[in-house]
């Protein structure tokens, strides 16, 4: 066991807290799996919990549902694997398993940070691009999928917008949608609505970002003071 009181205190909630990490991760990935196997698992839960949720069930897309699933699989697979070598590590003191550990963290630190950086450098060609998509995927199908036809029409109606980036993507079609308002007034474009109101709401991005970094710090700071006593228990032994 290392030795010192602070290095004590270090390992034992670095162990507590890659434990709550496996056992969300564990949560996380059995209840994707349970949903993706037994369709009938929302119900379930809805009927359990006494909640009434037959409106949103009849308009849950399976195909979206199931990568929403396959998602969070990822990510709790992830919390998995973290949680797994952070316990061993702590736990039986092994410098591998810890070594891996914070070689994962940095993963995930650094492609955090570059992606942070990769955002604000094309944060322009970012916003071009989800318009882009909204138009190529969205309003140009607008006449041919019904499904698309619904989902377009129920966020036109509540966010009061039309299109990618306004009417005018509707006009090589032959008609505007019934739920803009391109007759009356020049209505913002959906796609441009939601990417205002994502940087209008940014601060709260960035502090949940900020808290997150700030854990994966406080992580490879855990793991180093453990590896470092771990290494000064056995120079000693």
């Amino acid at each position: 066991m290392v030795q010192g009181c602070g290095n004590k205190c270090v390992k034992y909630f670095f162990w507590i807290i890659n434990l709550l990490f496996f056992i969300l991760g564990a949560v996380v990935v059995g209840l994707s799996i349970w949903m993706l196997v037994d369709k009938n698992s929302l119900a379930t839960v809805a009927s359990t919990v006494k909640v009434d949720l037959s409106q949103v069930l009849n308009q849950v897309n399976i195909q979206q549902l199931n990568t929403f699933l396959y998602v969070a699989i990822a990510i709790g697979g992830a919390l998995l694997i973290l949680g797994f070598f952070g316990c061993c590590g702590s736990c039986c003191e092994s410098i591998c398993a810890i070594s891996v550990y914070f070689i994962l963290v940095l993963i995930l630190f650094v492609v955090e940070i570059v992606a942070i950086v990769l955002y604000f450098v094309n944060k322009t060609k970012l916003q071009q691009g989800f318009v882009t998509i909204w138009r190529d995927e969205l309003v140009s199908k607008y006449t041919t999928q019904q499904q698309i036809h619904q989902v377009l029409d129920q966020i036109q109606s509540s966010l009061q917008c039309c299109g990618a980036a306004g009417c005018s993507d509707y006009v090589q079609y032959g008609a505007f949608p019934t739920t803009c308002q391109c007759a009356t007034v020049q209505q913002q474009g959906c796609a441009t609505l939601l990417w205002t109101a994502f940087e209008n709401n940014l601060i709260y991005v960035a502090f949940v970002g900020i808290i997150i970094l700030f854990v994966e710090i406080l992580a490879m700071i855990f793991s180093c003071i453990i590896i470092g006593a771990v290494r000064e228990k056995r120079a000693q032994a």
